[in-house]
């Protein structure tokens, strides 16, 4: 009866969210150890699919739920929060099941399983979203919806993943297409969409308010370069020179539509002066991701920067986690720090502090390793560095997670 009762408060939710950050932490630092030292009890390649895998559906996907959840209740709309209760507990579900079956043998049939229970609580999660905000007037829930349509159309690459992993010597180029078709719509359109979707109720609640016409335009743009933008992903493979232009009219839609909503930001600088300085810097780092998010991906149509891009793995990896850690997970801790409202002792704000510090320590280390393989140069300390940065992540979290456990905070809604 208890825990059925926490289900319906979303301080429960926040605090779970950031207790599976926790775990994908953990994993993460046993990767790093893994490279570092060596460690016997998993294989490296399983410890990685459960550390991605988790990352996606136990921390993103799940924070994304439980903040669209907290908004429905705080606009107390008229939408059966029972359906989204259970959605999230579905999904947690298959998250864990995740988590222990792809660390025990990687994709197999319990591991697969797991994986469709997720991403049926994410079908779900699109048919009552579309249905619940259909007669809504507020243009922050078309984001919402075009996202998770994007993440139920990223599980094409996901199944195609589980088909062609074992038969990856044949269909080496079909399962690296997958892989990033499956990438490209959870980044670029799931967790972007969803993530812009709450930023403008974020806005809304400051009394921000894009324009009709003009957020009309972003989401039209964003949404058309997004879809055929999946193109800028397949660019190790040889591409004919007219397909090349059409890959640089996709990324100079994107660079525009991320231009627009910028201006508009920045027009409205009142949004920076209304949090306390942590969330502030929370904030700066977040928004230059953003930007970063839509300049790299226009650099990287050119050859020579084509080649670095997808064949150096250091830098593939700095990108990702520069997308995944430094942009959407800032962005998720920054928005449950708003929603929840923790109180900033000395203690929690240091606790903070350490883990934007060691985010972004461990996306300069990456990066590095990635730049010094450009010039021949071995970055020989790189395992030990990144493991050390990984590690500074996890305590932060730690401390985070257990002092906003144990704080009174303000009533739940």
């Amino acid at each position: 009866m208890m825990l059925a009762q926490q289900i319906k408060n979303t301080n429960f939710w926040f605090k779970w969210c950031l207790f599976n950050f926790l775990l994908v932490a953990l994993v993460g630092v046993l990767m790093r150890y893994n490279i570092w030292q060596g460690l016997l009890v998993f294989q490296h390649k399983f410890m990685q699919q459960s550390h991605s895998h988790f990352a996606f559906y136990g921390w993103v996907s799940a924070a994304i739920y439980a903040l669209v959840y907290y908004y429905f209740k705080k606009l107390q709309l008229a939408v059966g929060f029972l359906k989204y209760e259970l959605i999230m507990v579905v999904n947690q579900i298959g998250a864990y099941g995740m988590l222990f079956s792809f660390l025990k043998g990687g994709y197999y049939g319990l591991s697969i399983f797991f994986s469709a229970l997720s991403f049926l609580a994410g079908v779900l999660y699109f048919i009552f979203l579309v249905r619940d905000t259909a007669k809504q007037q507020n243009t922050a829930f078309i984001w919402l919806k075009v996202g998770a349509f994007f993440a139920v159309f990223s599980s094409i690459g996901i199944f195609g993943l589980s088909y062609f992993t074992s038969k990856r010597e044949t269909f080496e180029v079909l399962y690296r297409a997958s892989m990033y078709f499956y990438l490209h719509f959870q980044y670029n359109g799931f967790f972007l969409f969803s993530c812009l979707g709450l930023f403008f109720l974020y806005l809304q609640s400051s009394n921000i308010h894009l324009p009709y016409k003009k957020n009309k335009n972003i989401l039209y743009l964003l949404a058309v370069g997004t879809f055929f933008g999946y193109g800028l992903s397949t660019l190790w493979i040889e591409t004919p020179r007219l397909l090349l232009l059409f890959w640089f009219f996709i990324a100079a839609i994107q660079l525009y539509s991320a231009y627009l909503l910028v201006s508009f930001v920045y027009q409205n600088k009142k949004l920076l002066l209304s949090t306390n300085t942590i969330l502030r810097l929370f904030f700066w780092v977040f928004s230059a991701v953003f930007v970063l998010k839509f300049i790299l991906p226009f650099l990287s149509l050119f050859p020579t920067l084509t080649a670095i891009a997808f064949f150096n793995l250091n830098i593939v990896m700095a990108y990702l986690h520069l997308i995944l850690l430094v942009g959407f997970s800032v962005f998720l801790v920054w928005y449950i720090f708003i929603a929840y409202q923790p109180k900033f002792t000395p203690l929690f704000t240091c606790s903070v502090y350490l883990l934007l510090l060691s985010i972004l320590l461990n996306e300069l280390f990456l990066a590095f390793a990635g730049a010094t393989a450009l010039f021949n140069f071995s970055f020989i300390t790189a395992p030990f560095w990144l493991f050390v940065s990984g590690f500074l992540i996890l305590v932060a979290l730690f401390f985070v997670f257990l002092l906003m456990k144990k704080q009174k905070n303000n009533e739940p809604i």
